[in-house]
């Protein structure tokens, strides 16, 4: 796992508001506070436009490679991406140097946020050697790194404060994976089968898919918990 957390958010209006709801679910961590801090949060990635950053691009190029090999084989698809090298590496070796090609080897922020959403997606969908890949559904494999990213994205952004914020490691860690959690769960509730078919038109590029697929979640997880954001702001 690559994330850096020593990131902190940025400090304008919306992720003022955001850090807000993080450090009122610090102190109350009811349900009603947790889904406030979360459609905080939401908010905040679709406004400040995380869901266009450099990840969408490298969750793409994945996805392409995946929707590739499904479709003409592993081998063609290392291949198309000039990797003929890794057919002669063994399963897990050839597994983690794919993610790596497209992560860019996790060099930086978004590089390393992209590998862990990846690599998360790949043992999720119990995905251990690359003709695994032959059998995916696009769609489901995009939403699941889409989760992905909203939970491990939070970490990454409020890592800092909640652990500066929490009087010991233990409960730190346990307000973490709560939110964890329940953003991930959130994400996975709200992108229904329709919503992603929906999405997903044969023109469009899989960059604009992956796009598209980020904004519709965040903006589904600010409106799903719309009534406590609002009495909580």
């Amino acid at each position: 796992m690559g994330t850096s957390k020593g990131y902190i958010a940025p400090s304008t209006p919306h992720w003022a508001q955001a850090k807000r709801g993080v450090s009122m679910y610090i102190n109350n961590p009811s349900s009603a506070v947790k889904s406030a801090a979360a459609s905080k949060y939401a908010k905040s990635i679709n406004t400040e436009g995380y869901a266009n950053s450099r990840v969408a691009h490298v969750l793409a190029g994945f996805a392409s490679f995946a929707s590739n090999s499904s479709s003409n084989g592993y081998a063609t698809a290392l291949r198309d991406i000039g990797r003929e090298d890794i057919l002669a590496m063994d399963p897990e070796d050839a597994i983690n140097e794919l993610t790596l090609h497209f992560a860019n080897n996790g060099e930086t922020i978004d590089d390393a946020i992209a590998l862990d959403c990846i690599s998360e997606t790949l043992s999720v969908l119990n995905i251990q050697k690359i003709e695994d890949l032959n059998n995916i559904e696009i769609n489901g494999f995009i939403k699941e790194m889409v989760c992905q990213f909203a939970k491990l994205k939070f970490a990454q952004l409020f890592d800092k404060q909640i652990r500066n914020k929490c009087p010991n490691i233990v409960q730190a860690n346990q307000r973490i994976a709560e939110m964890q959690d329940y953003i991930y769960y959130t994400m996975e509730l709200t992108l229904t089968n329709e919503i992603l078919a929906s999405i997903n038109p044969h023109n469009l590029s899989n960059e604009t898919i992956v796009q598209d697929i980020l904004k519709k979640g965040f903006e589904l997880m600010e409106l799903y918990y719309g009534d406590s954001y609002e009495n909580l702001d």
